[in-house]
């Protein structure tokens, strides 16, 4: 199965939005789910990721059984585009490890590539797909927070069942998704800039401002998606329906990270709880 950067790249920021350690089982499994060769793999992520989150076990024990499947000849995949040449899975494996290394060296040849200036200009502090602050521009927002001795309001935003959408209607119906969202949120929070902390998580951080004030600014940015009409490119078909939903923590005095991991246990409840609410 030949593997493309877009897939690389949407296979790891599943095992990253989901916290699941990046060993090669856990990124070939992630590849097979998210191009959907396997159906059965496919169902069983959704349906761990629906019945409570996944876990490095769960997804693991997972990986195991689709890599016995398309291990032995024996075993017919339901509608699955996979080989069944009776390759052990230690050679899979293998190769597994061989597509993160030729990844790998893709990515240092473009940043070498982008460094000598022949290909254009690196902005180290946005986001490329949604033009949103990444971490390391984050860094400087929460630092200015932190340099002032501001109290402040983070809140979590993450799109509803997101990788059941580009499951159905493909990624860059998602990417779409992901920007119009953005620009929700630069709508609803113009004096704060949105942060694209990982794959599916957007942060905002709100100095000096009531909780009361930063509910009513949450629940506007998930009202103002929610009526946005998403029709496909080409046949004009309406896809339904999207939401997200958020989570607030108000900083104690609490380490950064620690906002975060709160922020974001809420919002995975959130979401598993039928989405489209803010938890305060």
């Amino acid at each position: 199965m030949r593997i493309d950067f877009d897939q690389a790249r949407d296979a790891l920021a599943f095992l990253e939005y989901h916290r699941l350690e990046p060993s090669p089982l856990n990124y070939g499994t992630a590849l097979a789910h998210l191009s959907e060769a396997y159906r059965t793999l496919s169902y069983d992520v959704g349906a761990a990721i629906d019945n409570g989150g996944l876990n490095d076990a769960r997804f693991a024990e997972l990986g195991r059984q689709y890599a016995a499947v398309i291990a032995d000849p024996g075993q017919e995949p339901d509608a699955a585009e996979m080989p069944a040449d009776g390759a052990s899975i230690a050679e899979r494996l293998a190769a597994t490890e061989r597509d993160v290394a030729a990844l790998r060296e893709q990515v240092t040849a473009l940043l070498a590539t982008v460094g000598s200036g022949h290909g254009g200009m690196v902005d180290a502090e946005h986001d490329e797909l949604t033009h949103a602050l990444n971490q390391t521009g984050a860094r400087r927002v929460l630092d200015n927070i932190a340099a002032q001795d501001q109290r402040y309001v983070l809140v979590m935003f993450g799109i509803d069942r997101l990788v059941a959408i580009n499951r159905q209607y493909g990624n860059s119906v998602g990417d779409n998704i992901l920007n119009a969202f953005v620009n929700k949120l630069s709508n609803t929070f113009p004096e704060h800039e949105a942060i694209r902390w990982a794959g599916n998580e957007f942060i905002v951080a709100i100095p000096g401002q009531t909780r009361s004030a930063v509910l009513a600014q949450a629940e506007e940015a998930l009202l103002l998606l929610e009526r946005r009409k998403f029709k496909l490119r080409g046949s004009g078909e309406a896809i339904g329906k999207v939401t997200a939903s958020a989570a607030m923590v108000a900083d104690q005095n609490n380490d950064v990270q620690w906002v975060i991991e709160e922020a974001r246990a809420k919002l995975q409840g959130a979401m598993l709880s039928g989405g489209n609410r803010v938890v305060a």
